[in-house]
């Protein structure tokens, strides 16, 4: 096996490594009627960025620390949709962010991609406490070139490593916590590098738990769960199946036309964005990388 130097540099301000409070609209867990509801969810949390190097290659990943953790042995990672999306002729591809602009994480990285780690973080904050990691993800890193992704080489001592300056933050005197259970999700196109992750992570039997936030939306995905041996894979996704399998979460279109944020003139796209961006909180609930220990204490 190859073994890369790794070295891992926080660039946040204090503003945002301190604990600070996030409120985001999220989907009410609890369902009555036909119709999904909104409502407001406010959680305390710290946000880190971080530079990884291995060997000469940079990556970015960003880390969401619920205000009171304490466990680092267990994470949860969260994969964003891919940056640039084709649309359907003659309209040119939507570009959130550019390669060029990866290695200084500016332009859209920062502007667009970064916000995912307060946005999916506090939802897990409201209900559990374990570090949420976003790793953000080129293009390049999406092909065959095991270079350019974060976790094709090493993905193991890269997760440690992370965690490791994660907890470094808060208990600098304890010996870095060995990774025992790794939660993984998705959201639309996103799926891509969560594939290239559980193959990756596939000898070491950490990865507990997969969920797909509609990646069935796209059409040339099947609606179908995402296999990690070992673990419990679930599928929230709009797109309506025959017999499906358990984990598999049909939420019709048309139950989020009572929900007011992300509108969209297509029901199906607000709905894609629903799930994607609200959804995280009802999946952390049933979280199974996480106990009943780990429920935050109302505050």
């Amino acid at each position: 096996m190859t073994t890369m130097n790794i070295t891992v540099t926080q660039t946040n301000p204090p503003a945002l490594t301190l604990p600070h409070v996030v409120t985001n609209p999220v989907i009410k867990p609890v369902m009555q009627g036909d119709f999904l509801e909104e409502i407001q969810l406010t959680s305390t949390i710290h946000e880190f960025l971080f530079k990884v190097t291995k060997d000469s290659q940079v990556f970015w990943v960003g880390v969401a620390v619920p205000f009171g953790t304490t466990d680092f042995s267990r994470i949860q990672v969260f994969f964003h949709p891919t940056v640039v999306q084709l649309r359907p002729p003659p309209q040119p591809p939507l570009i959130h962010a550019t390669e060029a602009d990866y290695p200084t994480f500016t332009g859209g990285w920062s502007g667009s991609l970064q916000r995912y780690i307060a946005l999916q973080g506090s939802q897990l904050a409201s209900v559990r406490r374990i570090p949420l990691l976003v790793p953000f993800t080129t293009m390049a890193a999406l092909g065959i070139d095991p270079q350019q992704n974060m976790f094709s080489i090493d993905p193991v001592a890269t997760l440690s490593n992370i965690t490791a300056a994660t907890q470094a933050a808060f208990v600098p005197f304890l010996p870095p916590s060995n990774l025992t259970d790794v939660g993984v999700t998705s959201f639309s196109s996103g799926i891509l590098a969560m594939r290239k992750f559980i193959a990756a992570m596939k000898p070491s039997g950490l990865i507990r738990e997969v969920i797909d936030f509609d990646s069935p939306f796209i059409l040339t995905e099947p609606a179908e769960l995402t296999p990690s041996p070992g673990a419990v894979s679930s599928c929230y996704t709009q797109r309506f199946r025959q017999n499906p399998p358990a984990g598999y979460r049909f939420m019709p279109a048309n139950s989020f036309s009572q929900v007011p944020s992300f509108p969209n003139s297509d029901a199906g796209a607000h709905a894609h964005a629903c799930i994607g961006f609200m959804m995280y909180h009802t999946a952390m609930i049933t979280s199974s990388v996480a106990a009943f220990s780990d429920t935050p204490i109302p505050h």
